[in-house]
């Protein structure tokens, strides 16, 4: 619970005054049944024959009217309280979400590459809720109930030294039983949270990728593996309930034998004259404000234990650490150059090298290509590149400046990034093109279209850039995606323009106007170019061709220059072209 304590740590004169309207609502209620005892039993109805008519009626309703007047200021407090703590709640429930959001949004690429997005935003979503609900209880039912074990302790030793021992040690006992009995649904809440993020971790893959679960004929499948899961999620919920039923059983049998033994303890006192028939009904009325929440003590434990398993998986979230970003930074402006030397690569779970030894250097205007079959390194280089993986041997600079002295999300501003699968989002096409750039105009906009080619998707689209593309650009060919990429990659105005495969999922007819798209893109010279291609007819154009071989360069040249070696390349293209000749 630190790490709660720490986020309610910023809002603690707003908690201090939410636990001061609750302390006085609570004593204010208070009040009610101690002007109940001993202003109208004791000194009015157990004695009318003292008073005047006049007098008695005007001092019963001068005290109804006081207890009609702390019930009011009761309610009022009550009111201000419930409206501080949603605030606090709030506050600290947002600060939660955005701080693990934040922590997870900055952790290394390779922490994503294991673990579906849905658990990670399981696991925000559950603290959040869990902890906004713990808050609420702790200031309604534990702190209130603590409020009025003190008040009718305090009140009790006016009247009797041995009272207040009887509420104490009853309200202990209560407690030390309920969290005895409660350690085991802790345990139980842990499965459940893991369960639940496996859960929602299979269900979003299962929506996003709902075109090949249906083409595929596999709804029933995808819904009888979901079922599983939920089932055994059911299974635990059903031992936690059974769990918590008990303990709400075996705790309200508790309270009940309490407060007849208070009555008791009472009772004794009035046949030995020590209290009135008015301080006992002041007792016994109090005691009912707290014997009430009392009986909420096992949903409290279970907001409690669920809050603590809750905590522990967003602590862990914390506790990885974030991408490295080092203590002397340098500065490397815009990106004119970049360099590899001997960079060599391993992925954790492979025995052979990904990349070995690679050496090459790419300069402003160029534009050079990454070839090679499908396994040899091409995607990692790419990722290394943009400082997705670091290299495990060798150097990588920018403009002459090691990548292990760069902030590469400073770094990273410059780059354009055009991938296989394109990573369009929900919405229009104009919100697609400003996530990179949301300060771009609308001649900007349209600028980046005409270059990227993406006229024939204009003239389609019902309200042109405002048209809604859907998750994923759904509602767009695999052609018009790959060019709204391309936009939105250009619309950065990139120092560095990179190709990851873009034509490798597109039909010939397509991939060949997307290569013409690239050629004329690469033609103006205003920036590296850089492309990682299968397909070679996408790079025929480029100033120099790295042909990659399971991590390894073997051949390196241009178009017609590899063609002429006879080797690797010249072995693909034919392959792709179906030519038995150069």
């Amino acid at each position: 619970m630190k790490l709660l304590l720490q986020y309610l740590s910023r809002h603690r004169w707003l908690l201090f005054a939410a636990l001061l309207l609750a302390a006085a609502s609570q004593v204010c209620m208070l009040l009610s049944p101690y002007i109940l005892g001993h202003h109208l039993i004791d000194k009015y109805a157990r004695h009318p024959g003292d008073w005047p008519p006049d007098a008695y009626f005007r001092g019963v309703l001068l005290g109804l009217a006081v207890i009609i007047g702390v019930t009011m200021l009761s309610r009022i407090t009550k009111a201000f309280q419930d409206y501080v703590v949603s605030i606090v709640i709030q506050k600290t429930g947002a600060h939660i979400y955005t701080d693990g959001l934040r922590h997870a949004l900055r952790l290394p690429y390779k922490d994503f590459e294991d673990q579906r997005s849905g658990e990670t935003l399981a696991i925000l979503e559950k603290v959040r809720t869990d902890c906004e609900r713990f808050i609420s209880s702790f200031i309604n039912i534990l702190f209130v109930t603590f409020v009025g074990i003190v008040y009718i302790a305090i009140y009790a030793f006016t009247l009797h030294p041995a009272l207040p021992l009887v509420y104490i040690g009853g309200g202990f006992l209560v407690l030390l039983l309920t969290s005895t009995l409660g350690k085991k649904v802790k345990i139980i809440q842990r499965q459940i949270v893991r369960e639940t993020n496996l859960l929602a971790g299979s269900t979003t893959e299962s929506l996003r990728n709902i075109e090949l679960v249906k083409s595929l004929g596999l709804t029933q499948q995808e819904i009888s593996r979901i079922n599983n899961t939920t089932f055994r999620i059911l299974a635990l919920e059903v031992s936690k309930i059974r769990r918590v039923r008990s303990i709400s059983f075996i705790q309200g049998t508790l309270i009940n034998l309490l407060q007849q033994g208070i009555l008791f303890a009472l009772l004794y006192f009035i046949f030995h004259n020590i209290l009135t028939i008015g301080q006992l009904m002041t007792i016994q009325a109090s005691s009912f404000v707290i014997f009430g929440p009392l009986q909420s003590m096992g949903s409290m434990l279970l907001t409690y234990r669920e809050t603590e398993v809750s905590l522990n998986n967003l602590r862990a979230l914390f506790a990885r650490p974030p991408e490295t970003v080092p203590a002397q930074v340098q500065t490397v402006g815009d990106i004119r150059k970049i360099q590899f030397t001997d960079v060599g690569f391993i992925h954790p779970t492979a025995v052979t090298p990904a990349l070995e030894n690679i050496s090459f250097e790419a300069k402003k205007g160029e534009t050079i290509a990454f070839a090679g079959p499908s396994g040899a390194g091409k995607t990692t280089l790419i990722k290394i590149i943009v400082g997705l993986y670091q290299p495990m041997k060798g150097t990588v600079c920018y403009n002459d400046v090691p990548g292990n002295e760069i902030n590469f999300d400073e770094l990273r501003q410059q780059i354009g990034f055009v991938a296989q699968d394109t990573q369009l989002f929900s919405g229009t096409i104009r919100e697609n093109l400003l996530f990179v750039n949301p300060a771009a105009t609308e001649a900007q906009l349209m600028e980046v279209l005409h270059q990227a080619a993406c006229q024939s998707l204009l003239a389609r689209a019902a309200k042109g850039i405002d048209t809604i593309i859907g998750e994923g650009g759904i509602k767009l060919s695999g052609g018009e995606r790959q060019r709204l990429s391309i936009a939105r990659a250009l619309l950065r105005k990139p120092s560095l323009l990179l190709f990851d495969e873009a034509t490798s999922a597109l039909d010939s007819l397509t991939e060949h106007e997307i290569a013409q798209t690239i050629r004329q893109i690469s033609a103006a010279r205003a920036h590296i170019t850089i492309i990682i291609a299968h397909r070679l007819s996408t790079i025929m154009h480029a100033d120099r061709i790295y042909v990659l071989e399971k991590g390894n360069v073997a051949e390196t040249g241009t178009h017609a220059q590899l063609l002429g070696e006879k080797g690797l390349y010249h072995a693909m293209w034919r392959m792709q072209t179906g030519s038995r000749e150069n």
